[in-house]
């Protein structure tokens, strides 16, 4: 379930956005989606999340429409020769890091990714959990001190302004 905290950030970030054009170019914290019911194989966590916030880009940290995320569902196939096996099966893909896939795992709703590791990440030995459920996810690496991890200090990261108005960051 998407906690009352989460839903607190999400509406201020929408509101700073609608507030500073600039922001708002980057970043996008769309209204709660509201179209056709959801397929009974998307992930109960992710599917509330889309109740409060149609996907989302918080900097460098995006998660997928309730549309894109039906046509993203091929970074779970598996692939021939690929260090790491996924399968649609057990990982429901929601979004991604930079350019790295971020995956729930449908038995534990777990959120595990492939960390930045230099190579392309299908090429990567290294999966790992980055946090226990999606919404420690969010709270983590898109509002919390987890995004530094990402972006580290970059000054034209306009997420980091966002997150320092929010008085999430120092």
């Amino acid at each position: 379930m998407t906690s009352q905290e989460l839903e607190e950030l999400l509406a201020a970030a929408r509101s700073l956005l609608a507030e500073d054009f600039e922001l708002g170019m980057m970043n996008d914290v769309p209204a709660g989606y509201s179209g056709r019911p959801l397929a009974p194989d998307v992930p109960a966590d992710y599917a509330d999340f889309l109740r409060v916030a149609n996907g989302g880009i918080f900097g460098r940290v995006v998660v997928f429409d309730a549309k894109v995320s039906v046509d993203s569902q091929f970074y779970a196939d598996p692939m021939e020769g690929t260090p790491v096996q996924l399968n649609r099966d057990d990982w429901y893909c929601l979004g991604k890091i930079n350019e790295d896939p971020v995956f729930l795992h449908r038995t534990t709703a777990e959120v595990w990714g492939f960390p930045d590791t230099g190579v392309t990440w299908w090429q990567s030995d290294v999966f790992e959990k980055f946090n226990d459920d999606f919404d420690d996810f969010l709270l983590d690496k898109a509002f919390g001190s987890g995004y530094r991890d990402i972006s580290g200090d970059d000054p034209d990261d306009s997420w980091l302004t966002i997150l320092r108005r929010l008085h999430r960051i120092a």
